[in-house]
C-alpha cells in the first residue's frame, strides 16, 4: 500500500485546513520544496500536492511552488483548479507525475474523458464528500450526487484510481473512514486511495486491512503523530 503524504499550498506556503474551511488554514511552513526533500528523504515515493488557492480560483495558482517541488526529484500529483484540459497538460508539464482532477468530474465529465486519452494512467480523480455528497470549487459547493456516483462515470470516462476524502475528518485528525473507501472501490471497481482523518498508525493498518491502494497523510505528519518512515514501512507489509 502507498503512503501519499499531503502538502496543501495557499500563498506559496504549506497550510492545513480544517475540514475544508479555508479560514481555518494554519501555516505549517513556509518553504514546499524543503518539506517535499523531507519527505523523499523518509521514502516517500509519491506526493499529494494540493494547489488551494488553484481550487477556489478555477486554474493553477502556486505554479512557482510546483516548479521548486519538481525540482526536488520525488514523483508527485497535483490537484486543484484542473478545469480544462490545458490546466492538466501545464501541471503534468510543470513535472508532476500525475494530475488529479475533482470539480470536472462531476461538471465537465468530457474533460476526463480526454484527458485519460491524451495521458494515459496519469489522471487520478478525487472524489470529496461530506455527508455521502460529492462537494466541489475547493469543497465549498455541494452538488447532489453521492460519491459512487460520481465513481462509475470516472472509471468510464478512463480514471483507474480515485482518492476519496471524507471531508468531515479532513484535518481533524479524528481517524479515517477505511471501510467506507474500501467500498467506494468494490462498488465502482477501482482502486481507491483514502484521505481524511488520518491520527495514528492505527489509521495505516486500517487501510492496510482494507486493501486500499494507499492513504494520503496530511496533518498527522506535520504534527509529528506519524513517523513517515514508520507508515511507509506498514504500507509495504
Amino acid at each position: 500500500m502507498m503512503i501519499l503524504p499531503a502538502i496543501d499550498l495557499m500563498d506559496g506556503k504549506v497550510v492545513r485546513l480544517r475540514q475544508g474551511a479555508f479560514q481555518s488554514r494554519q501555516v505549517y511552513e513556509i518553504d514546499p520544496a524543503q518539506v517535499a526533500a523531507r519527505f523523499c528523504e523518509a521514502g516517500a515515493e509519491r506526493l499529494h500536492v494540493v494547489d488551494l488557492d488553484g481550487a477556489r480560483a478555477g486554474r493553477p495558482v502556486n505554479t512557482a511552488a510546483l516548479k521548486a517541488i519538481a525540482a526536488v526529484g520525488v514523483p508527485f500529483e497535483v490537484g486543484g483548479g484542473l478545469r480544462r484540459l490545458a490546466d492538466v497538460a501545464g501541471v503534468l508539464e510543470l513535472g508532476a507525475s500525475f494530475a488529479v482532477v475533482g470539480t470536472a468530474a462531476v461538471s465537465r465529465l468530457e474533460l476526463v474523458r480526454e484527458a485519460c486519452a491524451r495521458f494515459p494512467g496519469r489522471v487520478v480523480c478525487g472524489i470529496d464528500a461530506r455527508g455521502g455528497e460529492v462537494a466541489i470549487a475547493g469543497w465549498e459547493e455541494g452538488t447532489g450526487l453521492a460519491a459512487r456516483e460520481v465513481a462509475r462515470r470516472v472509471k468510464e470516462a478512463g480514471v483507474a484510481l480515485i482518492e476519496y476524502t471524507d471531508v468531515s475528518r479532513d484535518g481533524m485528525l479524528s481517524g479515517v473512514d477505511a471501510k467506507g473507501a474500501a467500498r467506494l472501490g468494490l462498488e465502482a471497481g477501482v482502486d481507491v486511495v483514502a484521505s481524511g482523518g488520518v491520527a495514528s498508525l492505527e489509521d495505516v493498518r486500517a487501510c492496510r486491512a482494507a486493501s486500499l491502494f494507499g492513504v494520503i497523510i496530511g496533518k498527522a505528519l506535520y504534527e509529528r503523530r506519524i513517523d513517515l518512515a514508520e507508515a511507509i514501512r506498514i504500507g509495504k507489509e
